[in-house]
């Protein structure tokens, strides 16, 4: 079970009662499975057998509901309409990246590649022209072909829905699987990417430091976090309120909501602790 500060326990309890398990909408995965990923992915994995001794107030899934309905931002690939394909090319452009520099780029992207086959004949010269802005453009080119080609070869040219099969393709992480599997699926799992860690990690008084990315109690907190019904709209609502209020540097701990449960928030000098 996550272990809570003192401060923290009472605090939790005062905010609401503590979670007390959900189903795992089919999220089974084999020992067999798990061994055939990379080492450093397996955390989501074991973070999903870890989340079941976990503790949260309900009144913090119900808080990032509520975040959503009136707070999310609007970006082009987040649209209904937008194929599994081109959202997976705007996740890809998104890594280490601002979204609204992606935004100028991602358009063009899809018009002249709009599907597999096309990019995987593409001109390398050509598509690192198109994505200069965004920096590394050739490393970019050659890993969004290389992509393509094997999404062609290896499954006809359409994109896999599960984790596990996302993490076979060339240059995607454990990250991009699972916000393509989610965003684009509606699978039922989480994401944590730096700016989720971030909240995660002040919101249950865990270390900020990179490697707590490769913790399976992250994913064990994701997975326990996760609603039963839009998951997509859940794990939005934690990338934006990442973005928009629990800040990397001066967080906005006085116009956030779920201040009164979280330990960064109760020990911030000068927080106003009050709903």
């Amino acid at each position: 079970m996550l272990l809570l500060h003192p401060s923290r326990r009472r605090s939790l309890c005062a905010f609401g009662r503590p979670y007390a398990g959900r189903r795992l909408m089919g999220n089974k995965f084999s020992d067999i499975q798990i061994t055939k990923v990379m080492p450093e992915h397996r955390v989501f994995f074991m973070g999903l057998k870890e989340s079941k001794a976990i503790q949260v107030p309900s009144e913090l899934q119900l808080a990032f509901h509520k975040y959503a309905k009136q707070n999310l931002r609007s970006f082009p690939w987040r649209q209904p309409s937008i194929s599994p394909y081109h959202l997976l090319l705007a996740e890809l452009l998104l890594a280490q990246t601002k979204a609204h520099d992606v935004a100028t780029v991602w358009p063009t992207l899809i018009n002249r590649y709009p599907t597999p086959e096309r990019l995987a004949r593409a001109n390398v010269s050509s598509l690192s022209s198109l994505l200069r802005r965004l920096g590394l453009q050739n490393q970019r080119a050659k890993a969004l072909r290389l992509l393509a080609r094997h999404l062609v070869e290896e499954y006809q040219g359409q994109l896999p829905s599960t984790v596990l099969e996302l993490l076979s393709l060339p240059h995607v992480g454990l990250y991009t699987a699972t916000a393509v599997s989610s965003f684009a699926f509606g699978k039922h799992v989480p994401i944590v990417d730096a700016n989720v860690l971030r909240v995660f990690a002040r919101i249950f008084g865990l270390p900020e430091q990179r490697e707590l990315r490769r913790s399976q109690k992250v994913w064990a907190i994701g997975w326990a976090l996760l609603p039963n019904r839009r998951v997509a709209q859940h794990n939005y609502a934690l990338l934006d309120f990442a973005a928009q209020v629990c800040t990397p540097r001066a967080p906005r701990c006085d116009a956030c909501h779920i201040r009164r449960c979280c330990a960064y928030g109760i020990t911030k000098p000068g927080t106003d602790r009050s709903p």
